[in-house]
């Protein structure tokens, strides 16, 4: 993955160097990268697509208002002591509550 630092580099050494291969080399890029990015006229950090999607079912989604309350009970409650209690609610062993997704290492 290229960084801005690695095009701004690319940039300036296109106005130095012979060819573009010899300033894409120096700023450690392949040429055909470099000529995306002369061709762009952005950084990587202008060209991202920002993923507002889910990948996956969220497999905490029922449990998140049990969560919830404990941490509105204990502010101070740390992501690992939250976890530890949520899998002595339901151990991972146990039957999937009905509606839910089946939890790992269950039937």
């Amino acid at each position: 993955m290229v960084t801005d630092g690695q095009v701004r580099m690319l940039m300036r050494r296109m106005n130095r160097e012979q060819t573009l291969e010899a300033a894409a080399a120096k700023a450690g890029m392949t040429d055909k990268t470099a000529r995306k990015y002369r061709r762009l006229g952005k950084l990587p950090s202008q060209c991202r697509v920002v993923h507002d999607w889910k990948t996956r079912e969220d497999v905490f989604a029922e449990d998140w208002p049990w969560a919830e309350e404990l941490l509105r009970d204990n502010p101070g409650l740390e992501a690992k002591t939250l976890f530890a209690a949520l899998q002595r609610e339901w151990p991972a062993g146990a039957i999937a509550r009905p509606g839910s997704p089946q939890r790992a290492g269950g039937p």
